[in-house]
């Protein structure tokens, strides 16, 4: 995919309802009722910062810029008096088997995939370009991601 493609498809990807994925400590939860895939071969097409608040582990307000919440484009996150309780997030768009999602990550395994982005710099290696191997790591009560490329 060459970078104007993969521009094009970024775009189409934030303009459609996002499917969002479901880590948990024994696989991705897709949300399509498959079985839970421990690991998964895949496109990053974007990411960026992101927030989300939970009251009762459900969400009531996101940002997916961490700038401005979805809800109410005229507030800011920042002047937010609920940002302390506010979960700071890497959200990734990416591509799995010819379908657009999206990922919100945080603590560990946005840390883990910050380390990974900077290996792929390292490397001289564009996101965006390559296929990225998501693989989940069973913690007890939550799943931890972790980031490498994916098998050619």
């Amino acid at each position: 995919m060459n970078p104007q493609q993969a521009e094009i498809l970024r775009d189409i990807v934030q303009r459609m309802m996002a499917r969002y994925i479901t880590v948990k400590p024994l696989g991705i939860d897709l949300g399509d009722k498959r079985k839970l895939i421990p690991a998964l071969d895949c496109r990053i097409l974007d990411y960026g910062a992101a927030r989300t608040l939970y009251r009762n582990r459900r969400p009531v307000c996101r940002s997916l810029d961490a700038v401005k919440p979805i809800n109410d484009q005229e507030k800011l996150c920042q002047k937010c008096i609920d940002r302390e309780p506010c979960t700071g997030q890497v959200r990734l768009d990416l591509l799995f088997d010819n379908t657009p999602y999206r990922l919100l990550i945080a603590y560990t395994s946005a840390k883990n995939f910050l380390i990974y982005t900077g290996k792929l710099v390292e490397k001289k290696l564009e996101i965006r370009s390559i296929n990225t191997k998501i693989v989940v790591v069973n913690r007890g009560s939550w799943g931890e991601l972790r980031f490498c490329l994916a098998d050619m």
